[in-house]
């Protein structure tokens, strides 16, 4: 009962956190276990929250011995079936990690038909790739077959999850379900040889994962990674853009990942110019103040002023609602930026820790408001009701605003107001860029042509 409550907030939460949340293959997922999730881990608290939502069956959790703090913390975790893992780093220096208790729980509860949710990374750290994949998934799953004389009809379930920016709020997120993998299928496998079974089931998972999530080989790809998809977005295929289109934008980042690092591998000259060129364009850009958009945007130079002016009027007409929706929306909406600082903890928490202060401080802040108004203006319940509705409404609308005039400025900024020889050179660059893109395209088709 509590966990289908909590599972509600969850949602709730989660669908006016994120912009939007795209989910592929979700009739890939059994519904009843005995069933074993696996994800990757780039986002703490917030990665266990998606998957719980999206999934229609109770989850029980593997996670860190480290969080077991005290035994008050021990009994709710219990109670939402959350088992303790034991690590290297949870035990005295030159000790072993015992979890034959933590394996006889997982089998316990994979027996009752239930469904566990396994990071196999081990850790949680935001980074466009997939990290080592720990062997304890692929453990849990045979020694549980093994247990059932490999008739116990388990399945493993990967799942990818790709935030557009993991930190952000109305950021995008992607997660794709994988096809189910039968560990019947590895019963020759481990009769035969247990450590090679655990190795390939556990590499089967990461090729799995990794077929689906971008990947980078240190942070400066990382950085061009990201120059690279919103450059290709902005002028090869706008209509992959992260507002009109999550699901391709992202489908689009991990090929972009790939064709990266081939041409990395068997162009580097071609690469390096790319990777030069681009990160001076956005350098420029980033100087003044602007992004891919204000070049994307083009408007005929005929109704350049139609168009000026008419935004111009719009703005000035929504300016009211945006005051509005600022002075009900802006102090909540702050105080979570505050508390993350506050906390000190790592960027890998600021989603999570944002997004459950944030269910508490704008419910708060609206209900002070409401009292205020029927305190000083009216005590009448249906303007009171409208005023509740207003609220979370004109806080949509302010964030639209904004950043819709933040874009008209740009613009304008970059048509009339910017150095021409700034303007030159980026315009420059652009074509330069769109050149080594067309050239790695080609280069690339023609390897896998004559594969």
């Amino acid at each position: 009962m509590i966990y289908k409550f909590l599972k509600q907030i969850i949602k709730a939460a989660l669908f006016f956190f994120f912009k939007k949340i795209v989910v592929t293959g979700k009739e890939h997922i059994p519904p009843n276990g005995p069933l074993i999730i696996v994800a990757n881990h780039p986002n703490t608290f917030m990665d266990p929250l998606l998957i719980a939502a999206i999934t229609n069956q109770r989850i029980g959790f593997v996670a860190n011995a480290s969080i077991f703090l005290n035994q008050l913390i021990t009994r709710i975790f219990s109670y939402f079936h959350v088992i303790p893992i034991f690590r290297k780093k949870d035990v005295k220096p030159g000790e072993k990690p015992d979890n034959r208790q933590a394996f006889a729980k997982c089998h316990e509860y994979l027996e009752q038909n239930g469904t566990l949710l396994i990071f196999p990374e081990g850790t949680s750290y935001y980074e466009l790739k997939l990290r080592e994949i720990k062997t304890g998934t692929a453990r849990i799953a045979l020694s549980y077959e093994e247990w059932k004389g490999f008739e116990g009809n388990l399945k493993i379930v990967p799942i990818a999850l790709d935030y557009s920016d993991a930190i952000q709020f109305r950021s995008v997120v992607s997660v794709t379900v994988c096809s189910p993998l039968s560990i019947h299928a590895f019963k020759l496998g481990y009769e035969k040889n247990e450590f090679e079974a655990v190795e390939e089931l556990t590499e089967l998972v990461r090729r799995e994962l990794g077929d689906v999530i971008p990947q980078t080989s240190g942070k400066e790809q990382e950085k061009f990674l990201v120059r690279a998809h919103q450059f290709y977005t902005a002028f090869y295929a706008p209509k992959a853009n992260l507002h009109l289109n999550p699901k391709q934008s992202l489908e689009v980042r991990n090929q972009v990942s790939k064709a990266l690092r081939f041409i990395q591998k068997e162009n580097l000259e071609l690469y390096l110019d790319t990777e030069t060129k681009l990160l001076l364009f956005f350098k420029l850009l980033k100087e003044e103040g602007l992004t891919t958009n204000v070049i994307s945007d083009t408007i005929p130079p005929k109704k350049g002023f139609l168009v000026y002016a008419f935004k111009l009027i719009t703005y000035m007409l929504l300016f009211p609602i945006y005051v509005f929706g600022l002075f009900t929306n802006y102090v909540p909406y702050m105080l979570t930026a505050k508390i993350f600082t506050s906390l000190k903890l790592d960027i890998e928490y600021r989603a999570p820790v944002q997004m459950i202060t944030g269910f508490f401080t704008f419910p708060l802040y609206y209900a002070l408001i409401i009292w205020l108004f029927r305190i000083y203006i009216s005590t009448e319940f249906w303007y009171s009701l409208l005023l509740f509705i207003l609220m979370p409404i004109s806080g949509y609308i302010t964030l639209y605003y904004y950043t819709a005039l933040r874009r008209f400025l740009r613009k304008l900024h970059f048509d009339f107001f910017i150095k021409k020889d700034k303007k030159e050179a980026i315009e420059k660059l652009q074509v330069d860029i769109l050149e080594n893109m067309e050239a790695a395209q080609n280069y690339l088709n023609d390897s896998l042509g004559s594969s």
